[in-house]
């Protein structure tokens, strides 16, 4: 319960005192106009000379208090968290260390240890401290690269562009920062080349993104910097946290009505790109099966005949404006996909506009015939895109029948028992989550009854949440597929599943996200709700399995691992600054209803032998380590014969894929790429993409099939035995 005397001083802007609680400090350190002035002193002043408004200080002292009372880690607001937070502004700046100088950050670290004193006391002035340097330091580059396209480049020359600074050292000074430029612009420069633009083109479309970047910088609001500021504060605390500045809520509040018209996919801003965090399963970017996480938007053009606008430089709020539209109408996205490490041609994804309705998230399910031995085997599959909830299913619209996870489970489950299936498969690739009470439902419907999943709140305060319902829909063989895009609800289902030793986890090591976050509208809390200051979501519970292990971090091992692009701890939970940590509580109390352990071995062993003689799952596999390789280099070559090489070798090797799929479909092989291969129309068929093989579900459906026969001929591991000893 939140202390509404105590709320009520910090809004009035009393001094919160000492209190173990909170760890705040008595006497706030110096912050006055002397160093604000001192610190300053460094460029010549920016254009745009913002100040914070009123209702920030109120809305910052709001926001501590909530952190403290509410965030389940209870931060202290101390001089560490200060200079995390100062870490994270100069990220949120600039992350690829492409604009400040070693001395530009040396001399801002005076207000390293004073991030909790502002946001304590609303005097913020040092946020817009930051952005006034920051700002000067992006007019100087892009007028330098303004400048750098007067001059001829030769692309000739053998030398390298390093396109990932993140973890490089500050430019020392203009020097050193030019040449960083310089070969930034000819890296821009050469993928249109490679685009097949002239250089009269290139000079054009450059100009243009370099002078739009200067100008969307010009458009930064006040509220913006302040949002900086504040998602400073509360990414140095973990990385779901987040102060949603007032259209930035508006947004959210819009992705979360399930009736955004668009692409289904959401966007974030890196560096000067607008990059694809996620896509929403069954939504028309999923569905073109050409826009992936991590892919970069850099154009977008209306209808099939609009003019493609280059986006690079945009706000991502802007960008997304761009990308929406009603239902039924196109819009080209031009994309450089992120396997290509920017070195491959730019590509344009023609999409149709949808609705994302709660119908495209329902369970859906399939059969697949397996061959064991010289006996076919059914096994059915049930596709869950997401862990949906009758409460999100009042919001449906007349004609869509959509009710809850489990039922929806639970009625396929009976048909597929209709076709006589001899296993199950329950597909949770990129399912982020959703309703934890339906994931309680859900595994229960695989158990008698028992624990599924325990939560610890602030305080250590513990529930255990549990299946109670008796009896099983399903008690069969059973598979779940995960991979690195598998999270949180997911995660428990999984966790779950492979705790009971109900049944065999099969794929990649899942995200590892083991909280939750709750969502607060600080309008509600104030005198003056017409302030309009955005809300604050916060985690508040962090989920263990019933072993007490947290999924947080480290997620779920699968029994069987494939393969995987992602590197989870680079790319999964782990991968965050301040990502809360992996720890154990208590175990629950319950009992396995099986084991599958034995039969591992003979199961992996299987595997391995089958991705030997695999055409398909050998080429999936050196497919992903060629993406690994090109992500560890993080230099890309400048000469225009290396470059066009590396992407006729890819073109190639693409042919070479796409035969083997068309060979399989019984389809003729394809003597060279389609021109239109480059636009992919995402209308090109749902129905197509739908008939070609997936070869991890494949595989999948193979190992529950060995899981079947050995669980039906115990006999088979002594003989497995025999032939390992011999090898």
């Amino acid at each position: 319960m939140i202390d509404k005397k105590w709320l009520l001083a910090v809004l009035l802007g009393l001094s919160f005192g000492a209190s173990a609680d909170t760890g705040v400090q008595k006497s706030p350190k110096k912050f006055d106009k002397e160093l604000h002035q001192e610190v300053y002193s460094l460029p010549a002043p920016a254009s745009l000379n913002m100040e914070p408004e009123v209702k920030f200080g109120e809305t910052g002292r709001l926001v501590a208090f909530l952190l403290m009372q509410s965030h389940y880690s209870h931060p202290k607001f101390d001089d560490k968290l200060s200079e995390e937070a100062f870490r994270q502004l100069i990220k949120s700046f600039d992350p690829n260390r492409s604009y400040f100088y070693q001395s530009d950050i040396d001399q801002l670290k005076v207000f390293e240890d004073k991030f909790d004193d502002a946001l304590r006391t609303g005097k913020i002035e040092l946020a817009y401290t930051f952005f006034e340097i920051f700002e000067n330091r992006f007019r100087e580059r892009y007028e330098y690269a303004l400048k750098l396209l007067e001059e001829p480049m030769d692309f000739s020359v053998d030398e390298s562009f390093a396109y990932d600074r993140t973890e490089a050292e500050w430019a020392k000074d203009e020097k050193e920062l030019n040449e960083i430029w310089r070969k930034r612009v000819k890296n821009d420069a050469l993928n249109l080349k490679l685009a097949e633009q002239s250089d009269a083109e290139i000079k054009e479309k450059l100009t243009s993104r370099y002078r739009s970047a200067i100008r969307r910088l010009s458009q930064t609001k006040s509220e913006d910097v302040f949002g900086y500021f504040m998602n400073s504060i509360s990414s140095a605390i973990d990385p779901h946290t987040t102060y949603y500045t007032p259209r930035r809520f508006e947004n959210f509040a819009i992705n979360m009505s399930l009736k955004l018209q668009g692409i289904g996919a959401v966007l974030t801003q890196e560096d000067q790109f607008t990059k694809i965090v996620s896509v929403v399963n069954k939504g028309p970017a999923q569905k073109s099966g050409q826009i992936h996480k991590n892919d970069k938007i850099i154009g977008v053009a209306q209808g099939d005949k609009g003019e493609m606008v280059d986006v690079i430089g945009w706000r991502n709020d802007d960008v997304v404006d761009l990308i929406r539209g009603e239902a039924g109408t196109v819009v080209r996205l031009q994309i450089i996909p992120y396997t290509d490490a920017g070195d491959g041609m730019p590509k344009v994804v023609r999409i149709v506009r949808e609705e994302i309705k709660l119908e495209d998230q329902a369970a859906k399910s399939n059969t697949i015939e397996v061959e064991q031995d010289g006996e076919k085997l059914n096994l059915g599959i049930i596709e869950l895109p997401s862990f949906y909830s009758e409460a999100a299913a009042r919001n449906k619209e007349e004609g869509e029948e959509v009710s809850s996870t489990t039922q929806d489970v639970e009625r396929l489950i009976k048909e597929l028992k209709k076709e006589s299936i001899d296993g199950l498969i329950i597909d949770l690739r990129n399912n982020g989550g959703g309703s934890l009470s339906e994931v309680v439902d859900l595994v229960g419907l695989f158990i008698d009854q028992g624990p599924v999943v325990q939560g610890q709140r602030i305080g250590g305060e513990l529930r255990v949440l549990k299946d109670k319902t008796g009896g099983t829909v399903y008690d069969g063989p059973l598979a779940v597929m995960v991979n690195g895009s598998s999270a949180s609800a997911s995660e428990i289902f999984a966790g779950a599943i492979q705790d009971y030793g109900r049944g065999i986890v099969i794929g990649e090591n899942t995200f590892g996200k083991g909280t939750v976050q709750s969502i607060a509208d600080l309008n509600r809390y104030l005198r003056n709700p017409e302030l309009n200051v955005g809300a604050l979501k916060l985690t508040i519970e962090k989920y263990y399995r019933i072993t007490g292990e947290s999924t947080q971090n480290k997620g779920v091992q699968p029994d069987i691992m494939f393969p995987s692009i992602y590197d989870a701890k680079k790319y999964g939970e782990s991968s965050y600054d301040n990502a809360l940590a992996w720890d154990t509580i208590e175990p629950a109390d319950f009992s396995k209803t099986g084991s599958l352990k034995e039969f591992m071995p003979y199961l992996q062993y299987r595997h391995e032998k089958r991705r030997e003689s695999n055409e398909e799952f050998a080429f999936f596999v050196d497919d992903v380590e060629r993406a690994k390789t090109e992500r560890d280099n993080k230099l890309v070559s400048l000469n225009y014969e290396t470059r066009l090489a590396k992407q006729q070798e890819n073109d190639k090797l693409r042919l070479q894929r796409e035969n083997i799929k068309r060979k399989l479909q019984g389809l003729e092989p394809l003597a060279e790429l389609a021109k239109e291969d480059e636009e992919a129309d995402d209308s090109a068929g749902e129905e197509d993409k739908a008939d070609e093989p997936d070869v991890l579900l494949k595989e999948a459906a193979n190992i529950l099939a060995d899981l079947i026969a050995i669980k039906a001929k115990p006999e088979l591991i002594a003989s497995f035995e025999e032939e390992i000893k011999e090898l």
